[in-house]
Formats: structure tokens, sequence, C-alpha cells
């Protein structure tokens, strides 16, 4: 399930800054987890994040975002090439660490609603995938920047492809109106 606006208040409410920066990392780019905990710091110049996917061994070039590119700015300068730290300011040795702390965060009560709504980490993949479809990526795009194969993307945004359809649908219905509107519709509202 991707997460709705709600949880993303909550998010930026309540939580540090170093998991908001992950979060933010995973919204903006689609990868995985893993992944998204292994970016490296891309420098002031530099308009894409080269990430080294697990899971197929490839290396992505994901273009950066504007608004991300501001959240990157804002982690604080340190010797490390990594792009996320712990709570301890030290880059995670493993996923495990990560999730030992989200899973503590997601147990505050501030993230009571994470928890009855199943909203988790994963879902910001399918937030990615959304975004990109809606403002009219292709799946070959979409499955650039997020590692997807087309049928994955497919699949994560089939939602979208729904709405879609359903606008279209209803367009075509209102430019065809007059044709089918009954004409008991015209007497009693005035058209």
């Amino acid at each position: 399930m991707p997460w709705p606006s709600w949880s993303f208040e909550i998010l930026l409410e309540h939580a540090p800054f170093h998991m908001q920066m992950i979060a933010m990392s995973a919204f903006f780019t689609g990868q995985r987890q893993g992944d998204v905990l292994a970016m490296t710091k891309p420098k002031a110049a530099e308009n894409t994040i080269a990430v080294k996917a697990q899971k197929a061994g490839k290396t992505v070039w994901i273009p950066v975002h504007f608004a991300y590119r501001k959240w990157i700015d804002r982690v604080p300068q340190s010797d490390s090439v990594m792009l996320h730290a712990g709570a301890r300011a030290l880059s995670y040795k493993s996923a495990d660490g990560f999730r030992t702390e989200w899973q503590k965060l997601m147990k505050k009560d501030e993230f009571k609603k994470f928890r009855e709504e199943r909203i988790v980490f994963h879902g910001l993949r399918k937030n990615a995938v959304i975004n990109l479809l809606e403002v009219g990526c292709t799946e070959n795009q979409v499955g650039a920047i997020c590692n997807m194969s087309a049928q994955m993307v497919q699949h994560y945004g089939r939602e979208v492809a729904l709405r879609s359809l359903a606008k279209d649908a209803m367009k075509l219905m209102e430019a065809r109106w007059s044709e089918i509107e009954p004409a008991a519709f015209r007497n009693k509202n005035g058209t």
C-alpha cells in the first residue's frame, strides 16, 4: 500500500531527521530498503545518484529531483561517503540496524495509525512508481528509475491505470453527453 498524505505529516512531525531522510530517499528513488541504505552522497554538482542494486547486482543511475536535492543538502556534513546514517551518526553496517531503529519508531504512540493502517516502509516504493506513472512516465522510464521490470511496474501501478482509464471514459461521456442524455434530465435540470 502506498503511503497516504497523513503518513508523511506524522513522519515529518515525529521522526528524527535521519529517519525522515531515509524515507525521502525511498520516496524519490523507488529503491528497496537495503539499496537506499547503501546510497552514497552525491556531490553538490552531481545531479544523479548511482545505486548498486543488491538484488539485480547492477548499477542504477537515478536523476536527483530538485525537491530531493533539498533533502540531500540538509544531511549533516561528515567524513562518511554514505548518504544515510543512524541515530549515532554512523552508517548502517546492515539493514538490520535500520530495521530495528524503524521498528522502535513505529512502536511509538505517534505512529499508532501506521500500525492500524498497516503502513510499511516498502510502501514508499509504490509511492515512487505511482507518482512517476501519474505524471506520464512510461513503464520503461519508471523501471529505469525504480529498478523494476515492466511487469512489476504494471503490478505496482495498476491502480493508476484504472484511474486513468476511468478519467478518459468520463471525458468521453461528457464530450458526447448530448447524444445520450435522457430527455427527462433536460427538463429537470434545466439543460
